[in-house]
């Protein structure tokens, strides 16, 4: 019953169909984004370059794309885009601002550095890569320290999308608490908060709680592999009951991760250099998992248990 509740509101979240067979979300009215997003920190992707990795994408259909000013990835992505000869308009890009920085600081940031890095006019969506002053201090620091710094940021984004430079704006890493603050101070939910989401670590409670405020969840580290925070736990695909769950639907074990993942209104964010695998990737909505499956792949625990010394 809970699976098919599930799968009734994923129905209703403005779900629309794409050429490329990525099916197009709504984040907020009149802005949809495709439900598959390609990333580009460089420790994704060892064997080619970010551009080459994009270009790639780009050719295979994938239209939405996830960069960050942290990766220093944004100027390889507008190299893509511009070889790539794929219409501005068809590509959603997301990129991130360090965390609270300030009004002014988001500002300068965006126009100064991440729109002539990327060379274009416009961001679909910009999120707060995190609720801290610093890395250094994320997950265990943050609390309501820097409440005061997160809504200011806020306040910037919120002035760069009445400017039109930015479509939609979000966060990364916010904890039900830190979306609330936003909710509280302006009145609107993020239209995206993008966190470590995949089958050995997925937030239930903090899922429930943005289905209700509106925020889509996007994952990082969606298929676990070398973007998992150290010392989270993992799943790999070569798991034996992952395998049963892939030879039933006749798809690949990362498919079914995905779908596990998008079934969930969960939008991953993958990366690969090879062809195949990304090929796969953009495949992941051709088939339907069984609410049983998604019961048991909700509930995998990791086979090794994690020891902390």
């Amino acid at each position: 019953m809970a699976q098919r509740k599930l799968l009734n509101m994923f129905a209703l979240w403005g779900l629309a169909a794409a050429s490329n067979g990525v099916p197009n979300i709504r984040i907020v009215p009149g802005i949809e984004m495709p439900m598959l997003a390609f990333g580009t920190a460089r420790v994704s992707l060892e064997t080619c370059t970010v551009q080459a990795g994009v270009e790639q994408w780009l050719r295979l259909g994938g239209r939405h794309i996830d960069t960050a000013d942290d990766y220093g990835t944004q100027p390889d992505v507008g190299l893509a885009i511009k070889a790539s000869g794929v219409p501005r308009s068809e590509i959603f890009l997301t990129t991130k601002i360090p965390g609270p920085i300030g009004k002014q600081a988001v500002i300068n940031k965006i126009l100064h550095t991440a729109l002539p890095q990327l060379g274009l006019d416009y961001l679909d969506l910009v999120l707060i890569h995190f609720p801290c002053k610093s890395m250094k201090d994320f997950p265990n620091k943050c609390g309501a320290i820097f409440r005061a710094e997160r809504l200011d940021t806020w306040a910037g984004l919120v002035e760069l999308r009445a400017m039109g430079k930015i479509r939609a704006i979000g966060v990364s890493d916010y904890s039900v608490e830190q979306v609330a603050e936003v909710v509280e101070e302006f009145g609107e939910a993020p239209a995206v908060n993008q966190v470590q989401w995949h089958l050995a670590y997925h937030n239930e409670t903090l899922w429930s709680a943005m289905q209700q405020v509106g925020t889509v969840l996007q994952a990082w580290a969606a298929l676990g592999g070398p973007t998992a925070s150290h010392g989270v736990p993992s799943i790999s695909l070569g798991d034996p009951r992952l395998k049963e769950v892939a030879a039933r639907n006749n798809v690949s074990t990362a498919q079914v991760v995905l779908r596990w993942e998008t079934q969930h209104g969960v939008v991953p964010v993958t990366a690969t250099c090879s062809e195949e695998h990304a090929r796969g990737d953009l495949a992941a909505f051709d088939f339907q998992l069984s609410p049983a499956d998604l019961d048991l792949l909700s509930n995998l625990m990791p086979q090794t248990e994690l020891v902390i010394i």
